[in-house]
């Protein structure tokens, strides 16, 4: 697959604090396509944006060149349009480049909520990004700010970013990905590596369609020096894809500072989650 291309030209604007929803473990922010406005599912693990084609016709995006954007689930063809205007947290990406794809099965299956777009790593490549899920803020900020909690160097990996975990004594990349609501998830390689072994099954799978997967249990698991205990994992047959991806699920216990210019992101304990 062509490898898909991000504007270099952005321009932030209010750092105040915006309206998150908090839906079936998935964050949705208010969002312009080309200036049509629009409720958007906030993904950090998505490599880039997308945007449903019925939104693109409203948004009177110009038509793609056709490529397979390879997901959990598998390929979809979707069209990549260049020069598209985003804004989302008081930032505007003036030339963006994005997949238009039909978001309605992903929105019935996975997603549980209507959803006409989907802002993926051009938002956090345009300013640091803040998310408290336990009360539901989320907010831009600057790069003077002072980030609060446990700093974690970010290390690219296929598109998206990882920060160090530990499983057990296991070394390991994790994406962090609001994006997931569903639950951890394990590659195969990992999995294999560390002698797990399956307890049961599970229904998963994003773009590409529906696929079961493997559960396995990782005894502990420690983000940020918090730990924690007999945390259920999908595993992962894509071997593209990262180590780990911790979703929301565990991201819940902490506020999450993710400045992807600065390659770092910060954790910052909510008081009163438990280990």
């Amino acid at each position: 697959m062509r490898a898909l291309l991000f504007a270099s030209l952005m321009l932030a604007t209010s750092a105040s604090a915006e309206p998150l929803i908090v839906d079936n473990g998935r964050l949705f922010i208010q969002a312009k396509i080309n200036d049509v406005a629009t409720e958007a599912l906030l993904d950090s693990g998505a490599e880039t944006s997308l945007v449903d084609i019925k939104l693109a016709v409203e948004a009177k995006l110009a038509a793609g060149e056709k490529v397979q954007l390879k997901g959990s689930g598998g390929e979809q063809e979707v069209s990549v349009v260049s020069g598209v205007r985003i804004e989302a947290l008081g930032q505007v990406i003036p030339a963006a480049e994005i997949a238009v794809l039909d978001l309605s099965e992903l929105s019935i299956r996975l997603i549980k909520r209507p959803t006409r777009a989907i802002v993926g790593r051009e938002v956090f490549d345009a300013a640091p990004i803040r998310i408290d899920l336990a009360h539901s803020d989320v907010r831009a900020l600057s790069r003077n700010d002072v980030f609060r909690g446990k700093r974690l160097p970010l290390t690219g990996h296929g598109g998206i970013e990882t920060v160090p975990v530990l499983l057990g004594k296991e070394s390991a990349q994790a994406v962090v990905d609001f994006g997931n609501g569903t639950g951890v998830m394990i590659s195969k390689e990992l999995v294999a590596k560390m002698g797990l072994k399956p307890v049961g099954k599970m229904r998963g799978g994003g773009f590409g369609g529906e696929v079961e997967r493997d559960v396995v249990v990782l005894p502990k698991l420690t983000l940020a020096g918090r730990t924690f205990r007999n945390v259920r994992a999908g595993v992962d047959e894509t071997s593209s894809r990262a180590p780990l991806n911790i979703g929301t699920s565990i991201l819940k216990h902490f506020i999450v500072t993710a400045d992807y210019k600065g390659r770092a992101a910060w954790f910052e304990p909510v008081k009163g989650a438990g280990h």
